[in-house]
């Protein structure tokens, strides 16, 4: 099982630090841990990160036949991109939605979330974890039966 990691913008610049975890993370860190944790669940990752929306959805259109699943963290892309929406719904490829932090945390803006309506589950405000947990969401969904239908919320 393969699945591509797609990030979109200022995710290359982001830190993470748990609280009253001394130390943080950052994207490099963040993305080897995501393919540390798929490794020993078997399954190969291809990781990609972007700061144009063009090349997102380059990526996502170029993922059917290449790999099974899609976990996509479209940054605030999330809030308007129709572009992701419509290459993620017509790909024929399941994506799962990654958000580090709660939206409702910061501008009231952020609350809507047009990717989401591509997407068969959502995984948000999890910090990194949050990419494993997509990704053994969308294992055990392309293993159960196949369908992209489910749609789960965390």
């Amino acid at each position: 099982m393969k699945f591509l990691i797609l990030n979109g913008p200022n995710l290359n610049l982001m830190r993470w630090s748990e609280p009253g975890v001394p130390g943080e993370l950052d994207y490099n860190a963040i993305m080897d841990y995501v393919q540390a944790g798929c490794e020993q669940l078997g399954i190969e990752t291809d990781c990609c990160q972007s700061n144009h929306e063009g090349d997102l959805v380059d990526e996502i259109q170029a993922a059917a036949g290449q790999v099974d699943g899609i976990v996509l963290n479209p940054g605030a892309y999330a809030h308007y991109s129709v572009a992701i929406l419509d290459a993620l719904r017509l790909c024929g490829v399941p994506a799962v939605e990654v958000m580090l932090h709660a939206p409702d945390e910061r501008e009231p803006f952020r609350k809507t979330d047009v990717v989401s309506f591509g997407c068969q589950g959502h995984f948000i405000g999890e910090g990194p974890q949050g990419y494993l947990h997509a990704c053994i969401y969308l294992a055990q969904l392309l293993r159960t039966d196949g369908s992209s239908k489910a749609h789960i919320v965390m």
